[in-house]
């Protein structure tokens, strides 16, 4: 049975273009908790000069994904219902570290949570998401209607 390898996912997270182009990096994954660094830099500042409320939001996305990946089994798949972001402090320079945590795993739908910390380590920021999980299932077990099925189950001709 296959089991999470977090030095493998780390990389394949890391390489992603998003992740990439927003300059942010995995730095940890497993049993449900993440930590996700981003180097604050003149692109991603709005126009007051502090970092983008996008950033932030695209970081208690990430690191609340990450964290849910650690947990779930790996045949299946995720993807966001919903991400909410408050905003306690500006910040204009340095890092910030996004540590995401599982708060509910469900079988269909995950609920997870993230503070955003300062170079200090203060929060300037929180927020939480929510996956919903599609499980990815053999053909031998999947319900009629992923079979192209008609009927309680009986293929039709």
């Amino acid at each position: 049975m296959k089991v999470f390898d977090e030095e493998f996912y780390k990389t394949r997270v890391n390489t992603f273009p998003f992740i990439r182009l927003m300059g942010l990096k995995l730095l940890s994954s497993g049993g449900g908790r993440s930590v996700m660094e981003c180097r604050i830099r003149p692109i991603l500042k709005n126009s007051f000069g502090t970092l983008h409320g996008g950033v932030m939001g695209a970081l208690v996305d990430t690191s609340v994904a990450t964290a849910l990946r650690s947990v779930m089994p790996l045949s299946s798949k995720m993807t966001t219902v919903e991400y909410k972001v408050n905003f306690l402090k500006p910040v204009t320079e340095g890092t910030v570290t996004a540590h995401g945590n599982i708060l509910r795993l469900g079988k269909t739908i995950a609920v997870g949570s993230t503070e955003i910390r300062d170079r200090e380590g203060e929060v300037v920021a929180f927020g939480s998401a929510t996956f919903y999980i599609m499980n990815v299932r053999s053909p031998e077990t999947a319900p009629a209607i992923m079979e192209g099925k008609k009927g309680r189950g009986r293929k039709h001709g």
